[in-house]
């Protein structure tokens, strides 16, 4: 409630002070006070209803900071788009100025958002040092003993007490009827005493008899009862449910990339690589005359890599040995390799031969950010002895990838490297956003000169 009181205050005050600032400055009267007040209050209402409906002002939601960014940014928008149209529905565009709303819009959401910020920031620390207690719990559990520890001090950081606990005996995976009983008993004794708010059980969801047991006992109670899914049930619980009109499922394994996902990224990929080859293109010209100088044509490398769905194609960078390895075997660039050149060794280290894979990038071939492609032989090779590592083909391979900025890149001697870079790609795949890759393209031109696995 303070939280929501707090937004609809600024949200008014926002708008009113932008239409004073505004014809202050511009020196024009402004429009009647009472229609700026009319507007002012309708825009804290509809933000507050917005922010509320997309549980905003929950706890989980106030200590999310990314959720928080993002429902407080779309939040600011739908009001304005509502002001809009109530406008217009009204035909009241004129009344109000151009100029004011645009101003409040544009102060709005850095105005608003640091009193989340602040909020969280209070919440999280009473949270974590157990001082705010915003429900009280009974908890049982079918585990070994002390097991209730460490689910009594995560319940405890989330600002959930625990004022009971009933452990169900489980003797060679049987549960005694008369365990079940007591521990109800517990339940019912501990709520009669002093009431508290909510049931929380822990146990396998394979354990039916026990789950149904506990439910039609404890029905003799007012209580809603929770029961948490366990490690297996929790992974399958995490996909989107899709209701078919009958049944509920699950989405147990999420496509790489959706339709508009795919097309967000395209569009990315040939916008930003377009200007890179822009400003890039007369140090490409260069480079390439260099090569062309000290140790002939070709000028470009090619080598078959494999792409999107496993699908082989021709990766371009600029020649920087004194071979062009194709074949059935090819060896890793080492450190010191005799078979880089003079020129080679700067363009591999400032990673300057990379750049006519811009090329790929416009062709379709590759994007920006994904997994880095290997050569066919390597594909071969490890896709016998890493059981995921075909999984990387789900998308199109990039100039550079999570696996890169956090260290797995270059010459992989050791198995667990080239594991380690297949476990990042993997989690690459499953977590993508536009706000991901920025962060990658990003932390990949901070580290592009200091980087010094690349031999």
């Amino acid at each position: 409630m303070f939280l929501a009181t707090a937004d609809f205050l600024l949200g008014e005050t926002i708008l009113l002070a932008s239409n004073d600032v505004y014809h202050r400055y511009v020196g024009v009267s402004p429009p009647d006070i009472w229609e700026t007040i009319y507007l002012s209050v309708t825009a804290g209402l509809l933000l507050v209803a917005f922010m509320g409906a997309r549980g905003a002002y929950t706890i989980s939601g106030i200590l999310d900071d990314h959720r928080v960014i993002k429902t407080l940014f779309t939040g600011w928008l739908f009001v304005f788009f509502s002001i809009l149209w109530l406008a217009f529905l009204t035909k009241t565009t004129s009344t109000f100025s151009r100029g004011s709303l645009t101003l409040a819009f544009a102060v709005g959401f850095p105005t608003l958002l640091p009193g989340h910020v602040v909020l969280a920031r209070v919440l999280k620390r009473l949270l974590a040092a157990e001082k705010l207690v915003l429900r009280t719990v009974y908890l049982f559990y079918a585990g070994g003993p002390g097991m209730e520890k460490g689910i009594i001090g995560k319940l405890g950081q989330q600002g959930i007490a625990v004022c009971g606990v009933s452990n169900i005996e489980n003797h060679d995976g049987t549960i005694a009827a008369r365990s079940v009983q007591a521990a109800v008993a517990a339940a019912q004794a501990a709520f009669r005493s002093d009431p508290y708010g909510a049931v929380y059980l822990f146990c396998s969801w394979d354990q039916r008899k026990l789950i149904a047991g506990i439910l039609d006992e404890m029905s003799r109670l007012p209580l809603p009862i929770y029961l948490f899914a366990d490690a297996y049930i929790d992974k399958i619980l995490a996909g989107c449910p899709l209701h078919t009109g009958w049944q509920r499922a699950f989405e147990v394994q999420r496509a790489p990339l959706r339709p508009a996902e795919r097309l967000l990224k395209r569009l990315f990929d040939v916008a930003f690589a377009s200007l890179l080859l822009l400003f890039l293109f007369p140090l490409m010209a260069v480079v390439a005359c260099a090569i062309a100088l000290e140790s002939g044509r070709p000028v470009l490398f090619r080598q078959t890599r494999r792409g999107f769905c496993g699908k082989p194609f021709n990766i371009y960078k600029f020649r920087s040995m004194t071979v062009q390895e194709n074949g059935a075997e090819i060896r890793q660039a080492q450190r010191n390799d005799a078979r880089v050149t003079r020129l080679g060794r700067i363009l591999r280290q400032s990673n300057i031969d990379e750049l006519p894979q811009l090329f790929n990038v416009l062709r379709g071939e590759m994007s920006l950010v994904g997994p880095r492609p290997h050569a066919v032989a390597h594909d071969d090779t490890y896709s016998t002895i890493i059981a995921c590592y075909a999984y990387r083909h789900r998308v199109k391979p990039g100039l550079t990838g999570w696996a890169q900025i956090n260290g797995f890149r270059g010459e992989t001697k050791e198995l667990w490297r080239m594991e380690k870079r297949v476990e990042h790609d993997l989690w690459y795949i499953q977590s993508w956003s536009v706000q991901l890759d920025l962060k990658i393209i990003w932390t990949t031109a901070v580290l592009v000169l200091s980087d010094r696995n690349v031999y």
